[in-house]
């Protein structure tokens, strides 16, 4: 009986680490359980090629300086509808000054579907306290 019942919990394992193995390659990029990331994990997230990395700050801050890369989407009356410029399918980094918009942008980017969105915990300042690549003008 013993050997019946742990036979059986052997073939729940090997199948919960198979259909983990399917997800994950289903959703290539940056992995869907975490959705607030440091500077440090962001740095490295955004060396992947594929990844859209969307600043939701005022148009004059992003002007003054943003990440290297990241694209304008304003967090305002519009923002919905300027998503529909980015593709659900591929991974999302957000940030906003100091984290809080950019919590409830991901929430909102949830609900319409992408797939793959994190936000960077302490926002751009932290970004730039740790010495991370900005562009500036």
């Amino acid at each position: 009986m013993i050997n019946i019942n742990r036979l059986l919990a052997g073939l729940l394992l090997v199948g919960s680490l198979y259909s983990c193995k399917e997800v994950q390659a289903e959703s290539p990029g940056l992995p869907n359980s975490v959705e607030h990331v440091s500077v440090e994990e962001m740095k490295l997230h955004l060396q992947m090629e594929d990844v859209q990395l969307i600043d939701i700050r005022s148009r004059e801050d992003y002007t003054d300086a943003h990440i290297v890369n990241a694209e304008n989407i304003v967090f305002d009356e519009e923002f919905r509808t300027n998503l529909k410029t980015l593709d659900k399918f591929r991974p999302v980094l957000l940030y906003c000054t100091d984290g809080s918009k950019s919590k409830k942008a991901l929430k909102i980017l949830k609900r319409m579907g992408f797939q793959n969105v994190q936000e960077l915990n302490e926002g751009f300042e932290e970004w730039v306290a740790k010495d991370g690549q900005v562009k500036r003008y």
